[in-house]
C-alpha cells in the first residue's frame, strides 16, 4: 500500500506540474507587431520589404510591360483590355495603356519633372481619370502614383521631400490588419491622401486619395439648401508580390476613380497585369512627355 500511494503520489506531482507548464504556455503572448508606431519605423520596415539598401539603390529606372483592362461600372457600362506600359527614372514617371477602341483609344499621363501631361482621347478631350489628373497634379508631381511600381516612390528617400507623413494607427482593410500613414504635401491640390501597409509585411497595398467639396442646391432663389458633400475619390491596390531584380514588387495593380456630385455620378477602374520588369535602361526625358510622345518607352 505505502508503495502505491508513494508511485500514485509522483504521478500527482508530475501531473500538477504538467498542468502548471501548459498554463504558462498558453498564456504567454505571442509576439506581435505593435499597434502604434511612428512613420520612422514604418518606412524603415516598408523599405527592407521592397529590397535590401543595396539592391533598391542599384535600381534607377523601370520600364514594365503586361495588359490592363479599364472598367466602366456606373455613369455607363463595358470593358476594354490592351497593353499597358508604367515607366519611371528618378522622380520622372509615365503610365500609357493602349486600346483597341475608336471611342476609347488610350490613357496616357506623365510627369517629365516639372510638367504632368496628359494625352487627349480626342482633340481637346479627356477621359475621366486624365480629367482628374487635370485637376489633381500632386500624385504624379510628389511620386505617389504606382506606388512602389515607381522610382519616384517618395518614401524611398524622404529626405528629398517637403512631405510630412502623421501616423494614423491600424485599420482592417480586406480581412487584414494594416498601418495607416496619412502623407501630407506642400500643396495637395485638395486631395487627403492616406496610404496603408500590411501589418505582417509592410508592403504598400493601398492607396486613397480623397477629396470633398460642400454642394449647394437652390430650391429657389431666395433659398439654397445644403445637399452634402460631392466626393472624388481615386485608389490604388497592389497585390501579387513577386521578386524582380532584387526587389519584391507587385504584380497586379489597380486603379479604381469614383465621382459622386448633385449632377454626376461615375465608377470605373482599371486592372494591370505586370508581366515584364526591364530595369537600369536609359530613358530620355522627353519620353515623360506624353503630349509630345504619345507615352511610349
Amino acid at each position: 500500500m505505502n508503495f502505491q500511494a508513494r508511485t500514485l503520489g509522483k504521478i500527482s506531482t508530475v501531473c500538477t506540474l504538467a498542468l502548471i507548464l501548459s498554463t504558462m504556455l498558453v498564456a504567454k503572448p505571442r509576439a506581435s507587431m505593435p499597434d502604434k508606431m511612428t512613420p520612422e519605423e514604418v518606412v524603415a520596415k516598408h523599405l527592407e520589404s521592397i529590397g535590401t539598401a543595396e539592391a533598391r539603390a542599384k535600381i534607377k529606372s523601370h520600364i514594365i510591360l503586361g495588359t490592363a483592362v479599364a472598367t466602366v461600372r456606373i455613369a455607363g457600362a463595358g470593358s476594354s483590355g490592351g497593353g499597358s506600359v508604367l515607366a519611371s527614372q528618378g522622380t520622372r514617371s509615365l503610365i500609357s495603356i493602349s486600346y483597341n477602341n475608336q471611342e476609347y483609344p488610350f490613357e496616357r499621363v506623365g510627369f517629365d519633372g516639372k510638367t504632368v501631361t496628359v494625352g487627349d482621347v480626342r482633340p481637346g478631350l479627356h477621359s475621366v481619370l486624365g480629367n482628374f489628373f487635370m485637376h489633381h497634379e500632386m500624385p504624379l508631381k510628389e511620386g505617389l502614383l504606382a506606388g512602389t511600381l515607381s522610382t519616384s516612390w517618395p518614401l524611398l528617400d524622404m529626405s528629398a521631400r517637403s512631405a510630412k507623413l502623421k501616423y494614423a494607427g491600424t485599420k482592417t482593410l480586406g480581412g487584414r490588419k494594416v498601418h495607416v500613414l496619412e502623407y501630407e504635401p506642400e500643396n495637395s491640390t485638395g486631395l487627403k491622401t492616406t496610404l496603408y501597409f500590411d501589418a505582417e509585411t509592410f508592403r504598400h497595398v493601398h492607396t486613397e486619395y480623397e477629396q470633398r467639396i460642400a454642394q449647394q442646391m437652390e430650391n429657389s432663389p431666395d433659398i439654397i439648401q445644403q445637399q452634402g458633400d460631392a466626393i472624388t475619390k481615386l485608389t490604388e491596390d497592389f497585390s501579387d508580390f513577386k521578386a524582380e531584380g532584387g526587389l519584391t514588387l507587385p504584380h497586379t495593380y489597380k486603379l479604381q476613380l469614383s465621382i459622386e456630385s448633385l449632377h454626376y455620378r461615375t465608377l470605373q477602374d482599371w486592372v494591370f497585369t505586370l508581366a515584364t520588369f526591364n530595369f537600369n535602361h536609359q530613358i530620355d526625358d522627353s519620353q515623360f512627355n506624353v503630349r509630345t510622345t504619345g507615352g511610349k518607352s
